[in-house]
């Protein structure tokens, strides 16, 4: 029988872990940068090669057990779930700016549903170069999130969900029906030609070379892995900039077979790399009855492309109002990404506390005056957004300031009675516990017990602003001004 939701991610982390260390030795809290993983890996392929591939292996199998036991569960359970609802794809690795994103989003929406990272790995050849360190780098990025995971909230922050997408493009024929059609809807209108099938264009991408290449390059549908949308390249920028972004990812016999390919056949099966998941993007959208959500520049340009092309709206509105949405893919903006700095221990402590919807009601009260101007661009919304969350930090600073001031008047009185040396130690039985609350040591515990009136009453005025002030910076408008503070 498979596992009710929360055991299930809860023992998917596990086993992801458990597969971390086989790979590298250690557990993944104590690996810092992608270089180190390498250089682990290396070291322990030549000096334990024995016990990596019982370990890894180990953790293989118990994973395919899981996927095969609780898989079609996990998914059900994600269509399953209420609220702000998002999907987060259109790309094919979960890397350092997917998890950025998710971390962003995870101030915002009630549920994340991220496509398994790992799954594919098990479920097909990805013809990937160095598989087992793309997959440990793959492991490196999503564990983070357990912390999200192992908090068992009744309304999942993050859920893990497979989505089946290799097996589909090799044995479903509607699945490659469908990227099909979606490639035509959106390179046609760029050829400047009656084609009438997938088998057509590719035809004329070979045959019609330097009209489709300027067609397509034109219309900015070409975009190299880190490239940027809003730039325009030649073609042969463009494809060099592709096979240079594959190198070490791909493998040899994959890259050797494209860079052989005519100009008009690689550039075309770049742009169709960048529509497969936007493809499985809607179609799990629709599935799970979610938001589509898309972490980088180029995806969302893609994302867009795609909608367009096939008279979908962007935003579902059953799920989420267009100005959600705004405000949403506003956060996602560079110049936010300091947001990704609160730490994911505290986020879990605010998605305790609901405040991530507080935050979403802020924010909205910032954007309203745009929404009641009609349909508003993403930079007037990024600015208000920017301008509204500088204002909530502004307010926290202020509130630490008001405690300080509060306090201030009473710590010299303190200091007075404290010169007085009126002794009156039993009035302070209760700090031992405050001590836990502000971090006071022991040491420091004893000595104020020894004390006398003036000094028990100064550390009671201490400890009272420090709770204070720890409360204060626990708080939303805390964590939010500690996360800017680390920006700058």
């Amino acid at each position: 029988m498979p596992l009710g939701l929360h055991d299930a991610q809860c023992d998917l982390f596990r086993l992801f872990e458990k597969l971390f260390i086989g790979l590298t030795g250690v557990s993944s809290g104590l690996v810092e940068t992608e270089q180190e993983i390498q250089q682990r890996m290396i070291e322990r392929a030549r000096t334990r090669s024995d016990m990596m591939a019982r370990d890894v292996n180990s953790a293989a199998e118990e994973i395919e057990e899981f996927y095969t036991q609780n898989a079609g569960a996990m998914f059900r359970a994600a269509q399953e779930l209420g609220g702000l609802k998002v999907v987060l794809g259109g790309q094919r690795a979960f890397g350092s700016s997917a998890l950025s994103a998710t971390r962003v989003a995870g101030l915002y929406c009630d549920t994340q549903l991220i496509p398994d990272p790992v799954y594919p790995f098990f479920s097909g050849d990805l013809h990937l170069n160095a598989m087992h360190l793309q997959l440990a780098l793959v492991l490196f990025h999503i564990l983070p999130l357990r912390p999200l995971i192992e908090a068992r909230l009744s309304e999942p922050p993050v859920l893990i969900f497979p989505s089946f997408e290799q097996g589909l493009e090799r044995h479903d024929s509607i699945t490659q029906a469908g990227i099909a059609s979606l490639a035509m809807k959106v390179i046609r209108p760029s050829c400047n030609a009656k084609l009438q099938s997938i088998e057509e264009l590719q035809e004329f991408a070979r045959s019609h070379e330097n009209e489709f290449l300027e067609g397509v390059l034109r219309d900015r549908l070409f975009v190299p892995p880190g490239g940027n949308p809003e730039r325009v390249l030649t073609a042969r920028e463009a494809i060099n900039s592709y096979l240079v972004s594959l190198q070490g990812i791909r493998s040899e016999g994959a890259l050797n077979f494209m860079r052989k390919l005519p100009a008009g056949s690689l550039v075309l099966n770049g742009i169709v790399e960048r529509l497969v998941p936007q493809y499985h993007l809607l179609e799990n959208a629709n599935e799970l009855a979610a938001q589509p959500l898309v972490s980088q520049k180029a995806h969302w340009h893609y994302f867009e492309r795609c909608a367009s092309a096939e008279a979908r709206e962007l935003v579902n509105a059953q799920v989420i109002s267009r100005e959600s949405f705004d405000v949403l893919r506003a956060i996602q903006d560079d110049s936010l990404r300091w947001l990704a700095n609160i730490p994911l221990e505290g986020l879990v402590d605010l998605r305790r506390n609901r405040e991530h919807a507080e935050l979403r009601e802020q924010l909205k009260k910032f954007t309203t005056q745009l929404a009641g101007a009609g349909a508003a661009d993403l930079s007037s919304v990024t600015k208000e957004v920017r301008h509204g969350l500088e204002a909530m930090i502004q307010l926290q600073q202020r509130t630490i300031a008001d405690i300080e001031r509060r306090y201030a008047p009473s710590k010299w009185k303190a200091v007075a009675g404290a010169a007085l040396g009126v002794a009156a130690s039993a009035s302070v039985s209760f700090l031992p516990a405050l001590a836990t609350a502000v971090g006071a040591t022991a040491p420091v515990v004893t000595s104020v017990l020894s004390a006398g009136a003036g000094a028990v009453a100064y550390t009671k005025e201490l400890v009272g602003e420090a709770v204070e002030k720890r409360q204060a910076r626990t708080s939303l408008l805390g964590m939010l001004a500690i996360a800017h503070s680390k920006s700058i």
